[in-house]
């Protein structure tokens, strides 16, 4: 495939570049493949794209990544490395998002969620004024291209519920009812999504997280040593769903019921998320925290629904 190359000079290059994907046939039929090349002379392109190479030096590179937490690190690693791995988890599922891929805008949700928390979770390590534009934001986004995974799922869950009950149960195509209205909601909310991601706005916010990463608006706090101070923070949050959950009412099921089930879900959320950015410090540990958190997520929410 020859392309041109526009330097800052406008001056005109030509390169040769073969590109091979794999339609059948395993990982070892591609490595084949890339043998075959190299014992012809060629070598892999040293650029990511035959954009960054027509490009040059002004190719828009993102953040460096952030170092790996260790234990003589600061805390400022691990929140760092954790908003580095969801900018890019988050870019990584925008195309996807777009075409409608299976799980794409559900991921691409999360990983704003995930950034959303750290600000909470981290907060005593950066500067609030700075990064509460950034949780409003991402707030707005994962709001807005979930609401088509809100009512997916929703119309997934009733479908199975009709499934299970005895059709002599069922008045009228109770079905075919749920998937004309729920099945409306989701067309205009995947419209919504789609329009989000096209609006200047998302774009705003991409060049803010890149900001973000590339000078991070950190407190002294922040370069207190990783283990003590991010050891902490998530030991904060898990009393924080401790708190949340003795705080529920065992009584009828009222309207401040909903709200307190509520504030234990997104406890859990918080304390999931704050886990994970700890793993690189805390391993297994770390991992189990997590999962259980994610757990009680779950069942909370089962329970939320049905009542």
């Amino acid at each position: 495939m020859p392309a041109p190359s526009w330097t800052r000079r406008r001056e005109r290059s030509v390169w040769r570049e073969w590109e091979i994907e794999l339609v059948e046939g395993t990982g070892r039929l591609l490595k084949a493949a890339d043998k075959l090349l190299a014992a012809d002379s060629h070598r892999p392109a040293e650029l990511p794209s035959k954009l960054a190479r027509a490009l040059g030096p002004r190719y828009p590179h993102g953040p460096a990544p952030a170092p790996r937490p260790t234990w003589r690190g600061p805390a400022s690693d691990a929140l760092l490395f954790y908003l580095h791995e969801q900018v890019e988890a988050l870019k990584a599922q925008d195309p996807g998002g777009r075409e409608d891929a299976p799980d794409a805008v559900h991921q691409l949700r999360v990983a704003a969620r995930r950034m959303r928390s750290v600000p909470a979770t981290f907060g005593k390590l950066l500067d609030t004024g700075t990064a509460k534009p950034l949780r409003t934001e991402l707030q707005w986004l994962a709001g807005t291209v979930g609401q088509a995974r809100d009512t997916e799922v929703m119309r997934t869950r009733l479908t199975e519920m009709i499934s299970a009950e005895p059709p002599a149960l069922l008045l009228g195509p109770v079905a075919q009812q749920i998937e004309e209205h729920l099945g409306a909601i989701y067309r205009d909310a995947r419209a919504e999504g789609l329009a989000a991601l096209e609006d200047g706005r998302y774009f705003r916010l991409l060049d803010s997280l890149d900001s973000f990463l590339a000078e991070p608006p950190l407190t002294a706090r922040a370069r207190n040593e990783a283990p003590r101070t991010v050891g902490r923070l998530v030991t904060s949050e898990r009393r924080r769903l401790k708190k949340a959950v003795h705080a529920l009412d065992t009584g009828p099921v009222t309207a401040q019921t909903d709200a307190a089930l509520h504030e234990v879900r997104k406890s859990a959320k918080r304390l999931r998320y704050a886990a994970e950015a700890a793993e690189p410090l805390f391993g297994r540990q770390a991992t189990r925290l997590a999962g259980g958190a994610e757990k009680i997520h779950e069942i909370w929410a089962i329970i939320r629904t049905a009542w």
